[in-house]
């Protein structure tokens, strides 16, 4: 048995953490309630990763490793469930989301190596790990390992691209929450990259790369989904989409003078309500405003004014922006604060939006009048 290194504060700090985080998501109410049943169990089996990574580095004997063998099922498990959360977390009408059961075949098929693996005596698997008979069924393993979590990762990438897509349509602000779903996505596939590479370097070309090998690569994944779940329990809930396989057509064209009596409202709305003052926001909201459909209106912004409802909403809090700066509001108050008073909800949303309507930087334009 090896002394205590730091390593093992890391590893035993993690498991709590993870035991932790995983109780602490269940007792949250009314947010995310579906996803985080999915995101516990992801840390549980996080948990189990990095339990198993402790006993390989610290008791490693040919019993220990056998029943390391199983941990790794983990692998198999992973992409199906982080798929499964992506759906309950992003999609209206997905809270019991579940993937069929074939998605598990691959963990169940691990499980059945590691119960050969276990039935044999410690010498006989000692004297086969030695000649090198387990070489190639780790080959095989590890490879579809890699193959797997890349076809979940790229599942994920599609069903996000799918959101985004969507949700310029149905909302008027910036989703924190979305944000990070799309960090998580791009270090989870760095992650499985550096893991790649790894595998290809060690059993094609015989050398191991120092820190991005299969044990710190799954590692380091695992202390990452403790970063998820830290974040998931200050973040409110994500915006759902309808998850549709097709997309599903738009009304068909209103009748002339629905179009007229519908384009009157929303003018009113805009202009005198001021409706896109409200942050949050949505095409379902500004539909009820209208006494009329979500989809009646997405196609009179998609097909009349030829705009998004996202671009729409926020080409009108731009031009709000720049009446309160006619006005000389920003000699009193911040850019922000002005962009926050009619209706953006972050600095990133309103620069964007601005410069998307204006082609130059608030600061930029204020500096323009400032000149003239």
């Amino acid at each position: 048995m090896k002394s205590f290194e730091f390593i093992d504060l890391i590893l035993f700090l993690g498991i709590s953490q993870g035991i932790f985080l995983a109780v602490t998501i269940q007792m949250i109410r009314n947010r995310n309630k579906g996803a985080n049943k999915i995101l516990s169990l992801v840390l549980l089996l996080a948990v189990l990763m990095l339990l198993g990574r402790l006993v390989y580095f610290k008791f490693l004997t040919p019993r220990f490793l056998q029943w390391t063998v199983l941990v790794d099922t983990v692998i198999f498990i992973f992409g199906p469930l982080c798929y499964e959360y992506f759906r309950r977390i992003a999609f209206a009408n997905n809270d019991t989301f579940k993937l069929p059961k074939i998605h598990y075949l691959l963990a169940l098929l691990h499980f059945l190596f590691f119960c050969y693996t276990i039935s044999l005596s410690e010498e006989t698997f000692s004297k086969k790990m030695n000649s090198g008979f387990f070489r190639i069924p780790f080959f095989v393993i590890e490879g579809v390992g890699v193959i797997a979590n890349f076809y979940y990762w790229i599942l994920n990438f599609k069903l996000l691209k799918k959101y985004i897509k969507e949700e310029k349509n149905a909302v008027s602000y910036h989703q924190n929450l979305l944000s990070f779903l799309k960090f998580f996505q791009i270090a989870v596939g760095v992650f499985l990259m550096m893991w790649a590479i790894n595998y290809i370097a060690i059993y094609f070309f015989n050398h191991s790369i120092q820190f991005i090998g299969y044990n710190s690569m799954w590692g380091a994944i695992s202390i990452f989904i403790f970063v998820v779940g830290y974040y998931s329990l200050k973040e409110p809930e994500l915006f759902r989409m309808p998850f549709q396989k097709e997309k599903v057509k738009l009304s068909k064209r209103l009748p002339q003078d629905e179009i007229i009596s519908l384009g009157k409202k929303l003018d009113d709305l805009i202009k005198k309500e001021k409706i896109f003052l409200k942050p949050d926001l949505t095409l379902r909201d500004l539909a009820i405003r209208l006494n009329t459909s979500s989809h009646n209106v997405s196609w009179y912004l998609n097909t009349i004014l030829r705009i998004n409802f996202y671009d729409y909403i926020n080409r009108n809090r731009v031009l709000e922006f720049l009446k309160r700066i006619e006005k000389e509001e920003h000699l009193n108050h911040t850019i922000l604060a002005i962009a926050m008073e009619v209706g953006f909800n972050s600095k990133s949303t309103f620069n964007k939006a601005f410069k998307l309507e204006m082609n130059t930087t608030p600061s930029n334009y204020i500096k323009g009048l400032k000149a003239a």
